[in-house]
């Protein structure tokens, strides 16, 4: 890989706060030929409708490499589209924070593509994801997720999802699209049984018509291990629960219940 694309990762591993141990370990046993070509191809779909798609056997640390050498052409293209510079930093800023909970393995290759594609922003308190479908109201819609940034506190999801159409408005020239979807494990109304009425979580719920109550399986357990205790289902029999969510948590699970992962939608 030429030395300067080497310095401009090296740059972008620094701002995501990863450790010189972490820097090293990515670079350390991989085999980096397919990564120029792979940064072009992500390059080259920043702001597109699909996807781009990743080659056969290409290793974790390549891809994550790839992706991390993509973030300077984000940062231009957002600049170039309206994007604010506070909306990039913070979009950019959840591939450290992810990193950092939950590892690549946990967080998955996807989501990091997502975001230097220009598919998901940072908007305050949540995130929007483009191309996105609403089944029941037939038509586009934005999906929403919970990133890991403190209280989700009922005005802060004001502010986010009432910015949502003027920023889409002016980066995509979206005038269309209304509708938000969402599919989460915070929609799941088996937590109405252990959370207090006036509580974040069910004021969350409450903003959003489901339309798939989510199914008993390891999935939504999965993600709460994931979301509450930022580790792995298979690791929670040594947790101490420290919250009422978490000993809400585990205690369902102890019961032999599963967590679901309902989805819903709300309309601007």
């Amino acid at each position: 890989m030429p030395e300067l694309a080497r310095e401009t990762i090296t740059d972008v591993i620094a701002r995501m706060g990863l450790s010189h141990t972490e820097s090293q370990a990515l670079w350390a046993e991989c085999d980096l030929s397919s990564v120029p070509s792979q940064v072009e191809v992500l390059t080259a779909h920043i702001g597109a409708a699909d996807a781009a798609p990743w080659p056969r056997g290409m290793s974790p640390n390549a891809a994550l490499l790839a992706i991390l050498a993509t973030v300077p052409h984000t940062e231009c293209w957002n600049a170039g589209h309206r994007v604010p510079t506070e909306v990039t930093e913070a979009t950019i800023a959840d591939i450290g924070t992810k990193l950092r909970l939950y590892g690549l393995e946990l967080t998955g290759i996807d989501w990091f593509a997502s975001i230097v594609q220009a598919r998901v922003f940072t908007l305050g308190r949540l995130q929007f994801e483009v191309g996105a479908f609403c089944p029941p109201t037939d038509e586009s819609a934005w999906a929403l997720h919970v990133p890991e940034l403190g209280p989700l506190t009922p005005a802060a999801c004001d502010d986010s999802i009432g910015s949502a159409a003027s920023f889409f408005d002016a980066v995509f020239g979206d005038t269309t699209t209304r509708t938000i979807v969402c599919s989460s494990w915070l929609l799941d109304a088996q937590l109405t049984e252990y959370l207090p009425a006036d509580s974040n979580i069910l004021d969350f719920q409450r903003r959003f018509t489901i339309f798939d109550g989510g199914h008993d399986t390891d999935a939504g357990d999965q993600d709460v291990a994931k979301f509450i205790f930022r580790r792995p289902l298979s690791e929670l029999a040594a947790v101490t629960p420290k919250t009422r969510l978490e000993t809400a948590a585990l205690g369902h699970l102890a019961a032999g219940r599963h967590w679901r992962e309902p989805s819903g939608y709300l309309r601007l």
